[in-house]
């Protein structure tokens, strides 16, 4: 197995390879997903900004419930 300690090489090659990439809003976005995709991340440092960006490209953004204080 990949994932067992110690073991860092594979024998086979990478069975599944995705040929499109993955849409967040393929299926018709919802109020969320459209809110998500217009916000913009000023204001932080560059490695937040990209795993914003990484979870609102992936649909894996939740928004706050409540503002922060």
């Amino acid at each position: 197995m990949s994932s067992q300690r110690g073991n860092a090489s594979r024998t086979r090659t990478q069975k599944h390879q995705n040929t499109t990439a993955f849409k967040n809003d393929k299926f018709g976005a919802s109020v969320q997903v459209k809110k998500a995709n217009s916000k913009i991340h000023d204001g932080l440092c560059q490695h937040c900004k990209g795993v914003l960006e990484w979870k609102v490209k992936y649909k894996k953004y939740k928004s706050l419930t409540q503002p922060r204080k």
